[in-house]
């Protein structure tokens, strides 16, 4: 498995809410206090988009704006239109109170809003990642992506399937809202990743590098081998130094520490879906005892893995 894809495949979404916006000429909405991910897409209309720092950008029919760690922007039909806080407008339906791994909507949300003119319409996704399954790569992720029509991947096609779920009260929803939003997240990032080089400093930018990249992809490929900085350099065709200098510039951490980092998120899939003994996830994920094991992974989760376990109970 190539090394994108094995870091898209350990993307997990643990609820996930499908909202319906409906919005009239002049409208204006703060998202603030939101804290899930989430991702408004244009399906008809035009609509302005505000975020702190980076400033105003127009959006047409098909295009998306993704906060893959929440954030607070401003959507509005024109930079004069009156502002309304997201959670006090008028919403039809399952009302939402934010996402947790209890969350299970039974049926998407709608909002009509506006002053009654020309009509805009956005399609609105909000998500969750199973605890730690995603750290990894929303800390290589820029705030906000922006995708015009055209860059978004499958982003088309399951729209459709979004839409047609807006209406969807039957059993079941939920399983299906929350795998189509798996489906969703993942084909939208891996637009975002394939379509730009410009990375901040993380996997991102380190996959983008010829000689780095080959070390990343043995650690993804063989995390329970015994990796030292030496053996990654070779892998590299690079000099120690010059290998951990580079890997350093390029991640933004060094190799040992990145390794460790992707064998603790492994360890946390491990402990969510199986009841394996810590001592033989400590055996496969490369760690000479489970008592190695524990160490490390209360540095970079700050509990015990018993702990984590048994709080998924």
């Amino acid at each position: 498995m190539d090394l994108l894809s094995t870091i898209l495949n350990s993307l997990k979404a643990d609820s996930t809410f499908i909202s319906g916006w409906y919005l009239s000429e002049p409208w204006g909405v703060d998202v603030t206090d939101f804290e899930p991910g989430y991702c408004l897409t244009v399906m008809q209309g035009a609509c302005w988009v505000e975020m702190p720092g980076l400033g105003q950008h127009e959006l047409s029919v098909g295009d998306s704006i993704l906060a893959p760690r929440g954030g607070r922007c401003a959507l509005y039909s024109s930079p004069q239109a009156r502002r309304e806080n997201l959670n006090n407008l008028p919403w039809r339906g399952e009302r939402f109170r934010g996402l947790d791994s209890s969350t299970q909507p039974s049926a998407a949300t709608q909002v009509s809003w506006g002053g009654g003119g020309r009509e805009t319409r956005l399609l609105g996704l909000a998500f969750t990642f199973q605890q730690h399954s995603a750290d990894l790569l929303l800390a290589a992720l820029p705030e906000f992506i922006i995708l015009k029509s055209g860059e978004a991947g499958m982003l088309s096609l399951t729209q459709q399937a979004m839409d047609f779920l807006m209406d969807d009260t039957h059993p079941g929803y939920f399983a299906v809202a929350r795998q189509l939003a798996d489906l969703t997240i993942i084909s939208l990032l891996r637009a975002y990743i394939l379509s730009s080089d410009e990375h901040p400093i993380g996997w991102l930018k380190g996959m983008r590098d010829r000689q780095i990249s080959k070390a990343l992809t043995a650690i993804h490929s063989e995390p329970g081998h015994g990796w030292t900085v030496a053996s990654l350099a070779a892998k590299a065709n690079l000099s120690r130094s010059a290998f951990s200098a580079r890997f350093a510039t390029l991640i933004g951490m060094s190799p040992i520490d990145y390794l460790q980092r992707w064998r603790i998120k492994l360890a946390t899939e491990k402990l969510t879906s199986t009841q394996l003994p810590l001592a033989v996830i400590a055996t496969q994920l490369g760690y000479q005892s489970d008592r190695v094991f524990r160490q490390v992974f209360r540095k970079y989760t700050g509990m015990s893995p018993q702990k984590f376990r048994a709080q998924l109970v």
